[in-house]
């Protein structure tokens, strides 16, 4: 097998076993925070973003920073690195005894967390130009399929055992994924010889003084922003629209499940389908297909009507970010790619952080639905940027 499609698959593999026990916690925070003293609804909400938050708050941070390491020894040991800080934070949750506690052990994952950008950086160096698409496609549905299975075994877990132990389990999953990328990821790399004064600014300015590299950042920026604006509260809009109690955890499962379901079925189409007709051309149908499925969710009256408009958003879901990574990859050179991707993780973590934050504050105030309007005419932009990338487009497929 080539070596390129070894490293593929390898990393797809750890990828995979890792973001299922991180997907396992995540739709059910607010209920561990319920666990651990949190009353009252508003006070829910509120803690329910934070937590969320907490741990991207400190990535964001540190992303850049384990870039331009990950540039200098290698992207592998950076992989092994993020996956074993997950492990062990994810450990200390299971053990918290007060939100105080738990909140703290969602920083400590932040510091060390982040095997999305050395894993890019990883797979996008060793594959052939004409095969970027298909790669960072494929790779990308390690991280979607494990929306399928992460949230019903979590479900499953919370229904039958609670919380706590899918925190243990989360940290072993972790740890095994370290071990799989130790044992079959092979990686030839060579570090620049030439060293910068100041090799995090030169990354910078090479973002942000780049109009297509600027643009697709804060394309990256809004689509998580997007994204995660209405994931931590999905659980709770599922007990807002009637389900029983004893089901919520079950039914909160399947609903992020779904859009997990129809994304890995259609990721490796967009990415082939970008190597043919352009990035751009893809990247602009799913952000107007992922609109056209998130603002129907605030008018659902049944949380089978929530499904369909989350199935029908996985479909588009999985054209946005592989893309977005793709053109990144063909403006940049593999000396810098870390730490660009690097820079490009802290958008996509940024995202994630005030995308909570914002939501539950809005959730707090206007109430549940409005979070679904609100995040559909954010995505709005999306398609203003797009037309605002220049970036070279398809170099090497037909037409």
């Amino acid at each position: 097998m080539e070596l390129w499609k070894k490293n593929l698959y390898s990393v797809w593999a750890a990828q995979f076993i890792a973001a299922v026990g991180l997907n396992m916690v995540v739709p059910f925070l607010p209920l561990y925070l319920r666990d651990l003293g949190v009353v009252g609804d508003q006070s829910l909400k509120i803690w329910s973003g934070v937590v969320f938050s907490a741990a991207f708050l400190v990535s964001v941070v540190m992303q850049p920073l384990w870039g331009i390491l990950g540039d200098r020894v290698g992207r592998k040991p950076m992989i092994v690195r993020a996956m074993l800080g997950l492990s062990i934070a994810h450990f200390l949750m299971g053990f918290a005894q007060s939100p105080y506690h738990f909140l703290l052990c969602r920083l400590f994952q932040g510091c060390f967390s982040g095997f999305l950008a050395p894993s890019l950086a990883l797979v996008a160096s060793s594959t052939p130009e004409q095969k970027t698409g298909y790669a960072l496609g494929t790779l990308q549905t390690a991280l979607i399929s494990s929306l399928v299975l992460g949230p019903f075994l979590g479900g499953v877990l919370i229904h039958f055992m609670g919380a706590r132990p899918i925190f243990f389990l989360t940290g072993t999953l972790c740890l095994c994924g370290a071990l799989v990328v130790l044992r079959f990821v092979k990686e030839t790399f060579e570090p620049s010889k030439e060293r910068r004064k100041s090799e995090l600014r030169h990354n910078f300015q090479s973002v942000f003084h780049t109009p297509e590299l600027r643009n697709l950042f804060f394309l990256l920026l809004l689509v998580q922003f997007s994204i995660f604006f209405v994931v931590p509260f999905l659980t709770l809009y599922v007990e807002f629209l009637g389900v029983q109690q004893e089901y919520v955890g079950l039914v909160s499962g399947a609903v992020f499940g779904v859009t997990g379901v129809t994304s890995t079925l259609t990721s490796p189409f967009w990415g082939r389908r970008a190597d043919r007709v352009g990035y751009r051309k893809v990247l602009r149908v799913a952000l107007i297909g992922m609109i056209a499925f998130l603002a129907p969710m605030a008018f659902v009256t049944d949380a089978w009507q929530l499904m369909v408009c989350r199935a029908g958003m996985g479909l588009f879901v999985s054209g946005t970010v592989p893309i977005i990574n793709s053109i990144v990859r063909l403006s940049t050179n593999e000396s810098e790619r870390g730490g660009i991707y690097g820079i490009f993780q802290s958008g996509f973590l940024l995202g994630n952080m005030i995308g909570p934050l914002a939501g539950g504050a809005l959730a707090a105030f206007l109430g549940m639905r409005a979070i679904f309007l609100a995040t559909a005419g954010f995505l709005c932009i999306g398609p203003v940027l797009e037309r605002r990338v220049k970036a070279r487009d398809n170099p090497v497929g037909p037409k």
